[in-house]
């Protein structure tokens, strides 16, 4: 009976609290990069981190809460209650013969689609449908049928009724209630216990299909009958009491009538309260008091009410072992609105609570802090401790001190809090060890970790050091300590290792950090932009020289690059590419070998969004601290002298390089194939913004030049080389992104926040970082 509200109090709390979200928590989305030349890395690395700071209370939230509770953020539908529901389900089924009656009743109307899944029975175990409540529904129903007095054919009929309406997309309905003879027979008994048990199906259908209205005005009617007839307790009663009152709150919420007042909606919740003091349902019925609030509007009193429910249940700071479904929607609601009740004049009884509203930064931060007092943290002290400590970093800037919270979820906060305030007073060796240990434990998510390494890379950027940030700054661990997401944390420091190289470093300074890098993928990192710097410009022997600086097997064989097949292949496409640069270095002005290694390194350079330095979107970070991005890149002018080159103001084109194999190639005979496909390589290049940026660099190429590659490829290649259409797209480039604020901004900010995870595994936005 239980897991019948069990699942209707899911559906309704996640219906509430989706509804209070944030309307643009879309995971990813969009271009990472923008127009027209854009960094593979064009995202900001200033990721909110573990101390005070505005919008960084949701997230400290569900840390504490995971930290204090973890049980509230497991999955709530667990595997072991779902199995018990399909075995008694199953067991139900094979006590009333219920499949054999259905076969007998339903066989003729199964929709064509669904005669396979009826056949082989799958519709008695498995869910298809939910326009008819569940199997939980199902579960509680067949339980409440078995305990009543009806009689052995009655239960039979309705439970395949009940199921009917739960598997409701397979079978044509309407056709049966129309033309069986059983179900006429039934519903003709005008009045008595099997009448109310067979309306309440009516009634579900009417809830699930959203007629909220007519369902509480049929299961109201099933009440009263019920207690005329003296059946004044027992599960018909007591569910469609409670179910009443949950169509009267929806019906408030969906806007199919006035919102109730709130005291007229709690006369109902009251008067069920009262008549069912023990009820299973009671606890929901209470979450609809305090709901209603919402949907009339009081916002404060919703707060107020929600923060009491958690504080008098000690939901986060209590030692109990179990929690049911409703506690964990009722933090739910806390963590979705933590941002609003902190910016609002409440009072806090809860320590977690004011802890996460003290650390979002609101405009009362003063008045939360003065509420410390009087807030109750149950049996761990270290909360209240916690918030003292940043109410004086806020209010009195007193330096932070993780030492009394070893031991406690709140030390790898208090660490994390303390190596920031260390960064921004430049003790960096303070910083590093605290940083290394927490990268060392398993409590910090991985965007944090990333962003403490930020910080230390920002901090160094402002004093105009950014080779200590190589040297010294590195993270610390024991062999025995490394864990799968320090693997993880070392791709994104290539990610760092690169824009530092990129932008900050002197050809004094790259001698520096590579010789004191001992890691070949970290080496990669410092040696890539300058590699790439060197194919842009049409290096060969520069580029030559920087590619064989790097073990490249070694670098290949990473362990880190366990986490990151992108970036192994990438790094493999760099090792694959030393051939064709000896054979441009050897200045073959004809041949084939000549052709082919340049259209290869153009491509290489289209595909993978490699531009000249300078061209590149930068990330707030950088550009808030690049003075001027000079055109140079270090060579190896020889062995063991190293040189900052020149670039050239307008290096070639992809497209152009592939204009020059194309002639290169028809010097030669038997090269059809090359030729057809660096034909079709430069239409595609004037197709879309992306193609127009990496392999064109907005080069001014006459339309009619892609005409004639069209042309020539379809009339003097075989068909099977041939494209089915051209277009010509150079879209037009104005410098300004529109945001979905409707505010202009320049293009150098279009960027999502999270596009430096795309190295890892999962893509740049499907990655969990928890």
């Amino acid at each position: 009976m239980g897991r019948f509200a069990w699942q209707y109090s899911l559906l309704l709390s996640v219906m509430l609290i989706a509804s209070l979200l944030p309307r643009d928590l879309a995971a990813g989305g969009g271009p990472p990069c923008q127009q027209p030349i854009a960094s593979r890395y064009c995202s900001s690395t200033q990721l909110d981190m573990l101390v005070p700071q505005e919008g960084r209370s949701k997230v400290f939230l569900e840390q504490l809460i995971r930290g204090y509770r973890p049980e509230l953020l497991e999955y709530a539908d667990r595997p072991n209650e779902n199995s018990k529901i399909f075995a008694d389900i199953q067991n139900f089924h094979r006590t009333y013969r219920i499949e054999e009656l259905a076969s007998e009743e339903l066989g003729l109307f199964v929709r064509k689609e669904n005669k396979d899944i009826f056949a082989n029975g799958d519709y008695l175990t498995q869910a298809y449908c939910y326009s008819g409540g569940n199997f939980s529904n199902l579960h509680s129903y067949y339980a409440g049928l078995k305990d009543s007095n009806l009689e052995q054919e009655e239960i039979r009929h309705l439970a395949m009724m009940r199921l009917a309406l739960v598997q409701d997309c397979l079978f044509n309905l309407d056709d049966y209630l129309k033309s069986s003879q059983t179900f006429q027979g039934h519903v003709g008994k005008e009045q008595g216990l099997y009448k109310n048990w067979s309306q309440y199906i009516e009634a579900a259908a009417f809830y699930h299909d959203g007629f909220f209205p007519e369902a509480a005005e049929l299961f109201a009617m099933i009440a009263l009958e019920e207690k005329n007839a003296g059946r004044k307790t027992g599960w018909l009663i007591e569910t469609a009491r409670y179910m009443e009152v949950l169509a009267l709150f929806h019906n408030g919420r969906e806007g199919q009538e006035s919102v109730f007042l709130p005291a007229i909606f709690n006369s109902f919740t009251e008067a069920f309260l009262t008549d069912f003091p023990q009820s299973e349902y009671r606890r929901h019925v209470e979450d609809m008091e305090i709901g209603i609030w919402l949907h009339y509007g009081d916002r404060d009193r919703y707060y107020t009410e929600l923060l009491d429910e958690i504080a008098v249940g000690e939901l986060l700071t209590n030692g109990k072992n179990s929690l049911d479904q409703l506690d964990h929607l009722a933090i739910n609601a806390l963590r979705a609105n933590i941002d609003e009740i902190a910016n609002r004049r409440l009072t806090h009884r809860n320590g977690i609570t004011l802890l996460a509203a003290i650390l979002s930064k609101p405009d009362n931060v003063v008045g939360l802090c003065a509420q410390r007092k009087n807030v109750v943290s149950g049996q761990h002290q270290e909360i209240q401790a916690y918030s003292a400590m940043v109410c004086d970093y806020l209010l009195k800037e007193k330096r932070p001190s993780s030492d009394g919270y070893k031991d406690t979820p709140l030390y790898s906060h208090a660490l994390a809090f303390e190596a920031m305030v260390n960064l921004e007073h430049g003790e960096f060796d303070k910083a590093q060890m605290q940083i290394s240990d927490i990268a060392a434990g398993k409590e910090t998510s991985l965007e944090d970790l990333f962003a403490l390494r930020s910080k230390q890379l920002e901090v160094r950027l402002k004093n105009k050091t950014p080779l200590d940030f190589i040297l010294n700054d590195k993270i610390l661990i024991n062999g025995a300590d490394k864990n799968e997401q320090l693997s993880k944390l070392a791709i994104l420091d290539v990610v760092l290792y690169e824009q530092v190289s990129r932008y900050f470093l002197s050809a004094n300074d790259f001698i520096s950090a590579l010789s004191g890098t001992a890691d070949p993928l970290l080496q990669f990192a410092l040696i890539r932009p300058h590699l790439d710097e060197a194919l842009v410009q049409e290096d060969w022997q520069g580029a030559i020289m920087l590619s064989k600086k790097l073990d490249w097997e070694a670098a290949l064989q990473a362990s880190a690059l366990e986490k990151s097949n992108k970036l192994r292949e990438e790094i493999k496409l760099y090792a694959d590419l030393e051939q064709d640069m000896e054979t441009l270095a050897l200045m073959q002005a004809k041949s084939r070998g000549r052709a082919r290694a340049l259209s290869n390194i153009a491509y290489f350079l289209y595909e993978n969004h490699i531009a000249p330095r300078c061209s590149y979107a930068r990330t707030k970070l950088i550009n808030r601290y690049l003075e001027d991005c000079q055109p140079v890149y270090v060579h190896l002018a020889a062995e063991g002298v190293w040189a900052e080159n020149k670039t050239v103001d307008q290096p070639r084109a992809p497209i152009e390089m592939f204009a020059e194999a194309l002639d290169l190639y028809r010097q030669e005979k038997g090269t059809t194939a090359e030729q057809a496909r660096l034909l079709r390589i430069m239409i595609f290049c004037a197709k879309g913004a992306n193609n127009v940026s990496y392999c064109l660099r907005w080069k001014d190429i006459p339309k009619k030049q892609f005409q004639s590659w069209f042309e020539t490829l379809t009339l003097k290649y075989p068909k099977s080389e041939r494209v089915k259409y051209w277009y010509y797209d150079l879209p037009f480039y104005t410098g300004v992104y529109i945001n979905r604020a409707g505010q202009e901004l320049d293009q150098e900010y279009w960027y999502e926040e999270d596009a430096y995870l795309g190295y890892l595994d999962g893509g740049p936005y499907g990655l969990t970082v928890q």
